[in-house]
């Protein structure tokens, strides 16, 4: 499905909406691929960003949620738990200088 938008995905359908296995590309370059559940990122899915950073890992709702793990562009990350989209509970994050 190419929307007006530019935005594509292709994938699996349920009543219409996103749903099952899928491949999305954003118009700002950035592109999901993994697990919808009406219409939005739920279960396990990448995400990379236009800017080079990623997250691979779980989502609910269209949001990070779970255990998963973000790497920036200059080296940092975070592994580790997530809720609502936001980094919270056990984790390790590595700063730029190693820490």
């Amino acid at each position: 499905m190419l929307y007006s938008s530019k935005r594509l995905y292709e994938g699996d359908w349920e009543n219409d909406v996103k749903h099952g296995k899928g491949y999305e590309i954003l118009p700002t370059g950035s592109h999901y691929e993994g697990d919808f559940l009406n219409g939005k990122p739920d279960g396990y899915g990448v995400f990379k960003y236009k800017n080079g950073e990623m997250y691979e890992g779980e989502w609910k709702s269209g949001l990070k949620h779970g255990k998963g793990i973000w790497r920036g562009i200059k080296g940092e990350s975070y592994e580790g738990d997530w809720k609502n989209g936001k980094a919270e509970g056990v984790g390790i994050h590595i700063w730029r200088n190693g820490k």
